[in-house]
């Protein structure tokens, strides 16, 4: 294994027998080497070899600017995440969850908060994904001295969900396009052109992600809301409300899937805030 670039003393970049790029992990992997010095195969802990020309690139630019601590806290949580769930996730987690766990940090580091407005829903139709997400935030604690509030649980479980989606292409092509269509419903319904870059809008297509990835998966969801808040929010949101009615119908008869009150509900919510907005 010879090197053809280092990005610190524990990464490096080099090839493997057939000659495709990969990056190497091990503490102390490069030190007192130079490009084109031989690594011993004892030294190497992991190896990163991603199949996307694209996602390799953006993999190598990230591992050159952050440290390898971030790297060894991402690994442990995807490890941890494919044990849990008998799965293996989308390469593409390596990038954003690294990303997303450097980033965290930082902004714990300098106390800078971010609510997550899906948990929720995340802890209720997301379980597993969310007890994950619970572990990683132990594992931040441990390896970076860092205290992350709860909302940090439901992050990381939003790329946990994200990297089985992606996994799937069928799935993730079909959840696009129920996505489309909802979005269709709400806009002809309520009169209104989304405003993309609002926080309401990231709110309401996340909601439809997970709630897509439901119908296709067939995890149906229970009815926990109170039924006093639910009329209550069916009357302060009527169009609102109206606009779910009709998407629940066309999930039922294009889609032979049966929406709870709890999905209404939130449906509900997500839409009367997108279309607040205007």
């Amino acid at each position: 294994m010879i090197i053809k670039k280092i990005f610190n003393n524990n990464v490096i970049l080099t090839e493997n027998e057939a000659g495709r790029e990969i990056i190497a992990m091990g503490r102390g992997i490069a030190f007192g080497r130079r490009v084109g010095s031989k690594v011993p195969a004892e030294t190497v802990e992991r190896i990163y070899m991603l199949s996307s020309k694209s996602m390799m690139e953006k993999f190598q630019d990230l591992v050159a600017s952050i440290s390898s601590e971030y790297l060894r806290a991402a690994n442990e949580i995807i490890d941890c995440a494919q044990n849990i769930l008998g799965v293996k996730l989308n390469e593409s987690i390596y990038v954003a969850l690294t990303d997303h766990v450097h980033m965290a940090v930082y902004r714990l580091r300098n106390g800078i908060e971010i609510r997550n407005m899906v948990l929720m829903e995340i802890k209720k139709f997301y379980e597993k994904e969310y007890l994950i997400g619970l572990e990683a935030i132990e594992i931040m604690k441990r390896r970076f001295s860092v205290e992350p509030p709860e909302d940090e649980a439901g992050f990381i479980a939003m790329h946990i969900i994200d990297a089985q989606m992606e996994f799937n292409l069928p799935l993730a092509n079909k959840i696009m396009h129920l996505i489309q269509e909802v979005t269709n419903v709400i806009r002809m319904t309520c009169q209104v052109e989304f405003d993309k870059d609002s926080l309401s809008y990231y709110r309401l297509v996340t909601h439809l992600k997970f709630f897509a990835k439901r119908i296709f998966t067939e995890k149906a969801s229970p009815d926990e809301i109170d039924e006093e808040m639910n009329l209550m929010v069916r009357k302060k949101y009527k169009r609102a409300y109206d606009c779910a009615e009709k998407i629940a119908e066309l999930v039922s008869t294009k889609y032979h899937y049966e929406l709870s009150s709890d999905e209404k509900f939130y449906l509900t919510i997500h839409i009367a805030k997108v279309v607040s907005q205007k």
